[in-house]
């Protein structure tokens, strides 16, 4: 998922300075890691940024219906992403 940075954070993994402003890509869990410190909320959601690797078929098949999209479960998981795209 991509996530903008609202407050300067130097990334414990990546040792990468991440800038207010900036948009980053992690995944769910490095996400609610980086909001869970002591420091608040430092990155936000990206609006209409979903990572569907993460996702399973049924969670995609769910988003699409969401998006007003009717996906077949006999389809790959690649084909009903390329389909959302």
């Amino acid at each position: 998922m991509k996530a903008k940075v609202l407050r300067k954070f130097k990334d414990k993994h990546t040792k990468k300075i991440c800038k207010k402003g900036e948009i980053i890509e992690v995944n769910k869990e490095r996400f609610e890691e980086i909001n869970s410190t002591s420091h608040g909320v430092l990155v936000e959601e990206v609006e209409g940024s979903v990572n569907y690797e993460e996702m399973t078929k049924k969670e995609i098949v769910k988003h699409a219906k969401e998006k007003g999209i009717e996906l077949n479960m006999r389809m790959t998981k690649e084909e009903m992403v390329k389909e959302l795209m």
